[in-house]
C-alpha cells in the first residue's frame, strides 16, 4: 500500500487527533471536546551549528495552542471519560498537562478535574492555565502524593500517562501526523517522561506497517535527563502500555523489550551547550535535550526532532484562583465540596 492510499483512512475535514479516528480505538467522536482549533504543528528545517551542510527537521509541538504535545493524549483521555459518564478525575502535572487540560475541558460539562500542581511550578505556566468551574487546580508541596491519595480514597480515575492506557492511544496521532508530513523519516527523537508519547508513536508505525504503508518503522530515540534542567525522568516507574496489553512495565523493561527504542541520556551540560548554540530557538529544556540527543547520536537518514514545551510569556498568575492542599484532610474538603 502506498502513502497515497493512507489518505483513505483519514478524515480530511479534521486537523486535530480525530483526523485519524479510525486508528484510535472505540472512542472516535470528538464533538465532546472543542478541538477544531487544533491544527497541524509545523515541521521546520534547522541547520546544525558547527556541522557544515547538516540539517535536521524539527516538529514544533511547542507551537501548538497548548504549548506542548500533551493535548494529544489528553484529548483522547478526556473524551473517553466524558463519553463514559465519569464525573470526577485526577491529574498531577508539572504544568504542561494542566495547561492543555484547562483548554480542552468543557466549561459546561459534567466532568470535574482535580489537578494537583507543585508550588514550584513556574509562574509563567500557572498564568497560562485557563480557569473554569470544572477545572480545579490545587497547589501543593507534595502534589503527586496527594493526587494518589485522592485517586485511592475517592476511587477516581487517574489521568497520568503511566496509569491510563488511553494516553498512549491519543499519542498515536503524533506518529500518524509525522508520517503524513514526512513519510521518509528514518529517526525520531522525543523527550520521554513516562514513555507514553514514544509508545504512541511506535504503535502508529506498527499500524502503518500492517496496512502496508511502510516496510520498516523509523528508529525511535527516547531522550531522558538525569539532571535538573529538563527534570528527572524516574519520577514514575510504571507504564501501562495499551488497553489491549494491560501490563505495567518499568521504564528499563519497556526499552529492553523493544529493540526499536533507544534511550539517550542528556546531561545539564549538554542541554546548556546546545541552548547556547541556538539562542533564537525558543523551546523548553526538554526540547533542547532532544535536539542535543540528535546532534550527539548523528543517526543515518532523515532525522526528526520533536520540540515540545513552549516558553511562556512572563506573567504573574492570579493565585486566588488556585486552591491549596498540604494534607489529606484538606484534599477531602476540596473533593467533597465539588459535587
Amino acid at each position: 500500500m502506498s502513502t497515497k492510499s493512507f489518505g483513505e483512512f483519514i478524515d480530511p475535514s479534521r486537523k486535530d487527533i480525530w483526523r485519524y479516528s479510525k486508528f484510535l480505538g472505540k472512542t472516535k467522536e470528538g464533538r465532546l471536546l472543542n478541538t477544531q482549533q487544533f491544527d497541524f504543528t509545523p515541521i521546520e528545517t534547522l541547520k546544525i551549528v558547527g556541522q557544515r551542510g547538516m540539517l535536521l527537521e524539527v516538529k514544533r509541538e511547542d507551537n501548538s495552542i497548548t504549548g506542548s504535545h500533551k493535548f494529544r493524549s489528553l484529548t483522547y483521555q478526556l473524551n473517553y471519560l466524558l463519553s463514559s459518564g465519569v464525573k470526577k478525575a485526577v491529574l498531577s502535572s508539572s504544568g504542561n498537562a494542566a495547561i492543555s487540560t484547562s483548554q480542552l475541558l468543557p466549561k459546561d460539562g459534567n466532568l470535574k478535574l482535580f489537578t494537583f500542581l507543585s508550588k514550584k511550578t513556574s509562574p509563567e505556566k500557572l498564568a497560562a492555565i485557563q480557569h473554569s468551574p470544572n477545572f480545579i487546580p490545587i497547589l501543593s508541596s507534595r502534589p503527586l502524593r496527594l493526587a494518589k491519595y485522592a485517586i485511592k480514597h475517592f476511587k477516581l480515575r487517574d489521568l497520568r500517562p503511566s496509569q491510563d492506557a488511553n494516553a498512549i492511544i491519543g499519542f498515536r496521532s503524533l506518529g500518524f501526523e509525522i508520517f503524513e508530513q514526512k513519510p521518509q523519516v528514518k529517526n525520531i527523537f522525543s523527550f520521554a517522561t513516562s514513555f507514553a508519547s514514544i509508545l504512541g508513536i511506535q504503535e502508529a508505525y506498527e499500524i502503518l506497517m500492517k496496512l502496508g504503508c511502510i516496510e520498516k518503522p523509523p528508529k525511535l530515540f527516547a531522550v531522558v535527563s538525569s539532571g535538573q534542567l529538563a527534570g528527572i525522568l524516574v519520577a514514575d516507574k510504571k507504564l501501562c502500555r495499551t488497553s489491549n496489553r494491560q501490563k505495567c512495565l518499568s521504564d528499563k523493561h519497556v526499552c529492553c523489550a523493544n529493540k526499536n527504542i533507544r534511550i539517550v541520556n542528556i546531561s545539564d551540560k549538554e542541554i546548556s551547550s546546545t541552548q547556547q548554540k541556538y539562542p533564537r530557538l525558543e523551546t523548553s529544556p526538554e526540547g533542547i535535550a532532544s535536539l542535543a540527543a540528535a546532534e550527539k547520536m548523528k543517526p543515518k537518514g532523515e532525522t526528526l526532532v520533536i520540540l515540545t514545551g513552549k516558553v511562556w510569556e512572563k506573567k504573574k498568575p492570579d493565585l486566588d484562583k488556585f486552591l491549596e492542599a498540604e494534607n489529606f484532610t484538606e484534599v477531602d474538603k476540596i473533593v467533597t465540596l465539588h459535587k
